[in-house]
């Protein structure tokens, strides 16, 4: 069990990275289409960049998901308020 939740990890990293850097590099040809006023490719950057955000900031819950303990006394506690 540990092995998998290892390599969700590793996964995770890596796709948190991956769009990190691809969200980067789309604020860069913004610029650089800003400067050559080239509006069509403009858009199509920005809406690149906002899906590459979007997906990293996805990925970085999903990371903290499975990077943080489960806090059993805080669920217990929620559940018999829920039930009451």
């Amino acid at each position: 069990m540990k092995i998998a939740v290892k390599g969700e990890q590793d996964i995770e990293y890596l796709a948190t990275f991956v769009h990190g850097v691809l969200a980067g590099l789309h604020a860069l040809g913004m610029v650089y289409n800003i400067k050559r006023r080239n509006w069509f490719d403009v858009g199509a950057h920005s809406v690149a960049m906002s899906y590459d955000v979007w997906a990293t900031a996805k990925h970085l819950v999903a990371l903290d998901r499975l990077t943080t303990r489960p806090r059993p006394s805080l669920v217990n506690k929620f559940q018999a308020a829920a039930q009451d």
